[in-house]
């Protein structure tokens, strides 16, 4: 399993009101923020060296997320893109993606992002619909959506994802079905649909938390779901996680290395790692993000990572520890993550990682779920049946 890297920019025009991201709207420290990010990249870079010294490359993935990436100048996203590369060693044949909204993405930053080193956007569309765009507080329309894919092909990116939010009051499947043959019509290989998800400490849950179900049943929303993703398999942009549908050769490597329990860097003000089965999170402070990063202990940073029992929880206004996973650990959480993906679980592959058959620890989870129509087992593979689909955080508990 490779390694990967995530950076988070935490800057946003507006916040919408159903996100539970961290973000803010004041960007002046948008300069110093990514000279941190800079130094904190430089940091992990050297910390690769050491740590996976017997591997050539560098690691295979890299995703800047937020936030909104697109709302801040070019040369601060390039400029740290083109040091992580560097510094990481990364390969011309990485993933490297770019989250972008349609408001603040240019034929201008498309071609500096393409420059730089970017070869996929992930573009927040979310919808096509313009009412449904003044519900979920969207800055663009879908004029803007359309032209801000145009310019992201006319600048030279041929790997685009959209993303889609269903599940929204006043939204109707045959509405989300338009929206998406639009996107594929244009050359989108790669479809992310989320059902809408009401957050706590958001203006959605406020506006939505006691009234959801009155708005749009379960039924209906599952009803959606499922009719989304019949209808791309149709069109060939093939379902392989719950959320994510892809043109074969197009599925996000990034995304497919969490729920593989790969190893990730994370770079940036409320970005979380994965590093020597130890998650550690960074804490949601700006200001404290830069003093800290600009600063950092490389001794402290061993010791929250190293082999041993951890000796201390927290890097003071930086990185905090979450948890360490054993062997058993991540045993158990190997089917809660590969239950995500339209492949499933590989019991042959359960062996080799973890040296026992997967029925021997979890039959009784099997069989249970299997008899109650939410499992699928063919072979070497137990996977989500249609009906489990809308069960999966269920299933996925059992195995915990």
């Amino acid at each position: 399993m490779g390694r990967h890297i995530y950076v988070h920019n935490p800057f946003c025009v507006r916040k919408c009101p159903y996100c539970g991201f961290f973000s803010v709207t004041d960007r002046s420290l948008a300069d110093k923020y990514y000279e941190a990010a800079i130094a904190e990249a430089r940091f992990w870079a050297d910390f690769d060296k050491g740590y996976k010294s017997s591997e050539i490359s560098g690691p295979d993935t890299v995703y800047f997320g937020g936030g909104t990436p697109s709302c801040v100048p070019e040369d601060l996203i390039c400029g740290l893109l083109e040091e992580i590369t560097g510094s990481f060693g990364i390969g011309k044949d990485a993933e490297i993606t770019l989250e972008v909204n349609p408001a603040s993405f240019t034929l201008e930053k498309g071609r500096a992002y393409i420059n730089s080193g970017f070869n996929r956007l992930s573009m927040g569309i979310q919808s096509l619909d313009d009412e449904i765009l003044k519900t979920l507080g969207r800055l663009h329309d879908s004029k803007g959506a359309l032209k801000a894919l145009d310019n992201a092909f006319e600048a030279g990116f041929t790997n685009i994802s959209a993303d889609f939010i269903t599940g929204v009051p006043g939204q109707s499947v045959e509405v989300v079905l338009k929206d998406l043959q639009t996107v594929i019509d244009k050359g989108v290989r790669h479809i992310s649909t989320y059902s809408l998800m009401i957050e706590e400490d958001t203006p959605f849950y406020d506006r939505y938390s006691e009234t959801i179900e009155d708005l749009v049943s379960p039924e209906a929303e599952r009803e959606m779901y499922h009719e989304v993703r019949r209808f791309l398999n149709e069109k060939g942009i093939v379902p392989y996680e719950i959320s994510n549908a892809a043109l074969p050769g197009f599925e996000s490597s990034h995304n497919s290395s969490y729920w593989d329990g790969c190893d990730y860097y994370a770079i940036g003000a409320g970005a979380h790692g994965f590093l020597n089965s130890v998650r550690f999170g960074h804490y949601e402070d700006i200001d404290s993000y830069i003093s800290s990063a600009l600063n950092i202990n490389r001794d402290q940073v061993d010791s929250l990572l190293g082999s041993e029992e951890k000796k201390m929880e927290q890097i003071e206004g930086f990185i905090y520890f979450e948890e360490r996973l054993t062997k058993n650990d991540r045993m158990r959480e190997y089917p809660f993550l590969k239950l995500r993906t339209t492949k499933g679980i590989d019991k042959a592959e359960f062996k080799e990682r973890f040296g026992k058959d997967f029925e021997d620890v979890y039959g009784e989870e099997l069989r249970s779920n299997v008899e109650k129509g939410y499992l699928k087992s063919e072979g070497q593979m137990v996977s989500l049946t249609k009906t489990g689909l809308d069960f999966a955080n269920l299933v996925m508990e059992d195995f915990l």
